[in-house]
C-alpha cells in the first residue's frame, strides 16, 4: 500500500518550524525582503534548530541521517513565512555535502561554522556566457605549485555578497565540456577576488552578487573532491537541490492562497462574501489542485533519492513546474485581493517577485525539460 504520511519525527520537526514560520518569520517578512542587508540573526536561529545540519556529517553539528525528504519539508514550511530564509537549508545542503568531500581543515573552517549559522558559502558555478549551458564555463584552473591559480568571472551568484567563501567550478586548460571541471573551496577575502552586487526584483537579503577570480592561488587542501569531478558532483546534488526548491516556491504560494482564501470570506461585494461567486471560488479550488499535484511530484522525487532509485527526470520535472505553479497561484490571489493585492502594504507583491528568481534559479524550465526529454529517450531507447 502506497504512504504519503510522514514519518513522526518528520512530522514534528514541521510543526515545530511551522510555528517558527507563522509566529516569528511571516511578521518581518516584507521588511527583511525590502533590503540587502543578510538576515544574520535569523539565520543562526535556524543553526540552533538543526535546520542547516539537515543530512549533513554529525561530527560538524549535522544530522549524520541523509533525509532529503527532510530537507524539503524544512523548505516549504519555512516558506509559508519567508520564502528568502526558508532558501538557506537548500544551499547549505547543496554546499554542505560537497564541503564533506574535502579536507579535514576545510572541514573544520567551514562545515561546522556553516551547519552552526555562523558563515556562508556560495556556489560560483554560472558565467556571463555560459548561463543554461553550465558545461560551457571558462574559468580556468592553472597548475601551479602547491595548487592551481583561477581566472575568470562567476556572475548572478547567490550569497555572493555575505559568503566567506564559495565553491568554484573551474577547468583545466585544454579541457572541455564537463571534462576536466574541478570544485575549489575559495575564501572571498583572498588577494585577486573581487566581487560586485547585483540588484535583483526580489530575493534581496540573499546578497546577489558576481565574483572575479584575478590570478588567485588555491592550495591543493583548497580541492573538494578528485580533480577533474567537480561538475558531475555538483550535477548529481542539483538532483535533490531542485525539488526542494519546487517545495519553496510552493509553501511560499500556500500562504498566498491561505490570505486570499480569508480574503474572499471577509470581503462583501453585492450583499454577499464574495467566496461566494464561482469567479473567486473557482480560481481557488483550480490552484489549490494545481498546488497539491505539483506538492507531491516534489516529494515523490526526494524520496526518489532517499531510497537511492533514479530521479533525475522527476528532479527536473519538480524544478520547472512547481515555480510556475506557485507563479500563478500568487498572481491570482493578488486579483482576488483587488487593489489591495498590488499594494505594496501586502506581501503579495513580494512573494511573487522572489519566486519568480526561481523560474530561472538553478536552471530554466527548458533546461529541465531538455534534462527530461534527454532522460526519457534514454530509458525508452534501453527498453526497445
Amino acid at each position: 500500500m502506497i504512504s504519503f504520511a510522514f514519518t513522526d519525527e518528520q512530522e514534528e520537526f514541521r510543526l515545530t518550524l511551522a510555528r517558527f514560520a507563522h509566529e516569528e518569520l511571516a511578521r518581518g517578512y516584507r521588511e527583511r525582503a525590502s533590503r540587502t542587508d543578510f538576515p544574520w540573526d535569523v539565520h543562526r536561529e535556524l543553526g540552533s534548530m538543526g535546520v542547516l545540519g539537515i543530512g549533513l556529517p554529525e561530527q560538524y553539528g549535522g544530522t549524520g541521517v541523509d533525509d532529503p525528504v527532510l530537507l524539503g519539508l524544512a523548505a516549504e514550511t519555512l516558506a509559508y513565512g519567508d520564502v528568502n530564509v526558508a532558501s538557506a537549508p537548500v544551499q547549505i545542503g547543496l554546499v554542505g555535502s560537497q564541503l564533506a568531500l574535502g579536507s579535514e581543515s576545510v572541514r573544520q573552517q567551514y562545515l561546522a561554522p556553516l551547519i552552526k549559522g555562523e558563515c556562508t558559502v556560495a556556489i560560483a558555478l554560472t558565467e556571463p556566457d555560459s548561463g543554461s549551458d553550465a558545461a560551457a564555463l571558462q574559468t580556468l584552473a592553472e597548475p601551479a605549485n602547491g595548487g592551481w591559480r583561477l581566472r575568470g568571472e562567476k556572475t548572478a551568484i547567490s550569497w555572493a555578497m555575505n559568503a566567506a567563501a564559495a565553491l568554484v567550478y573551474a577547468r583545466a586548460p585544454g579541457s572541455s565540456r564537463s571534462q576536466g571541471v574541478s570544485c575549489f573551496v575559495v575564501p572571498l577575502d583572498a588577494k585577486g577576488v573581487s566581487r560586485a552586487p547585483i540588484l535583483g526584483m526580489g530575493c534581496l537579503p540573499l546578497g546577489w552578487g558576481s565574483l572575479n577570480f584575478d590570478d588567485v592561488f588555491v592550495s591543493k587542501d583548497l580541492l573538494i573532491g578528485e580533480e577533474g569531478s567537480g561538475f558531475a558532483n555538483v550535477m548529481h546534488h542539483f538532483d535533490f537541490s531542485r525539488p526542494a526548491l519546487g517545495l519553496l516556491c510552493l509553501g511560499a504560494a500556500q500562504a498566498s492562497l491561505d490570505e486570499a482564501v480569508r480574503f474572499a470570506n471577509h470581503r462583501e461585494a453585492f450583499g454577499q462574501p464574495i467566496a461566494k461567486f464561482q469567479g473567486v471560488s473557482f480560481p481557488l479550488a483550480e490552484h489549490a489542485t494545481y498546488m497539491e499535484a505539483a506538492r507531491w511530484l516534489c516529494y515523490r522525487a526526494l524520496w526518489l533519492r532517499a531510497t537511492g532509485q533514479p530521479h533525475t527526470d522527476v528532479a527536473s520535472m519538480s524544478k520547472w513546474w512547481p515555480p510556475v505553479v506557485a507563479k500563478d497561484a500568487i498572481e491570482a490571489a493578488m486579483k482576488i485581493h483587488g487593489h489591495l493585492g498590488y499594494s505594496a502594504e501586502l506581501p503579495l507583491q513580494q512573494r511573487l517577485r522572489d519566486v519568480m528568481a526561481y523560474l530561472i534559479a538553478d536552471g530554466t524550465a527548458e533546461i529541465q525539460k531538455r534534462v527530461i526529454a534527454r532522460e526519457l529517450m534514454l530509458r525508452v531507447t534501453k527498453a526497445s
